[in-house]
């Protein structure tokens, strides 16, 4: 069977040191903006992936009435898996998401502690931006990917749909993972950025990087 195939083409993620104190070039009514806005395209992001892996999983289930016997099973690990995926996405927000509560609670604070609190929600949430990009997604990724792949490949003895299954399950997995909202954590260093992908090489912490980067 064949699942959609994504192509996705980057390099990890440099984990980026958070500044100890708070950037002069934003003013508390940017982040509070920013926030929000970054809030409301996490909760897009979410939805969206929710759905399609949510169609693909009923997908795989609706379809099996019109193939074969032989490779319904195969159908079955497939939509269980993205069914799978659709959960643990829509029961994982970004943190960024739940913000809107607490920005609302500091516009009564007293101006130096609403900046303080402003700039300290700034920097967590940016933190869970990398996180989300860090290695062990990348590696969950793979391992369920792998694992789906390999019982319809070994334990079913259907190598070329297991092959496709895993493959494209891991791409998808990935093309979720990078088309997640990650502004937050160049918006310190710059505030005006504007959605863009932009080359990238940097050394941070003796480790080089070099890919396309989106900022969103």
């Amino acid at each position: 069977m064949a699942l959609v195939g994504v192509a996705v083409w980057s390099a990890s993620v440099a984990r980026a040191q958070a500044s100890a104190e708070p950037s002069a070039a934003l003013d508390d009514r940017a982040i509070a903006e920013a926030l929000r806005e970054q809030g409301s395209r996490a909760h897009t992001h979410r939805y969206v992936w929710t759905a399609v892996n949510g169609a693909l999983g009923v997908g795989s289930f609706a379809i099996m009435p019109a193939i074969a016997a032989e490779s319904r099973k195969d159908f079955v690990v497939a939509g269980a898996g993205s069914l799978l995926s659709a959960v643990v996405t829509f029961a994982f927000p970004l943190r960024v998401e739940t913000d809107s509560a607490e920005l609302d609670q500091f516009e009564a604070l007293p101006p130096a502690e609403r900046s303080r609190k402003l700039h300290d929600l700034l920097r967590a949430d940016a933190d869970d931006e990398r996180e989300r990009l860090g290695f062990a997604w990348h590696v969950v990724n793979l391992g369920v990917s792998a694992l789906a792949g390999g019982i319809i490949a070994l334990g079913f003895h259907h190598t070329l749909s297991g092959v496709t299954q895993g493959v494209g399950s891991f791409a998808l997995g990935e093309a979720q993972l990078f088309t997640q909202p990650t502004r937050l954590e160049t918006l310190e260093a710059a505030p005006n950025s504007a959605l863009r992908y932009l080359p990238r090489l940097s050394l941070e912490r003796r480790t080089l990087t070099l890919g396309l980067r989106g900022t969103f």
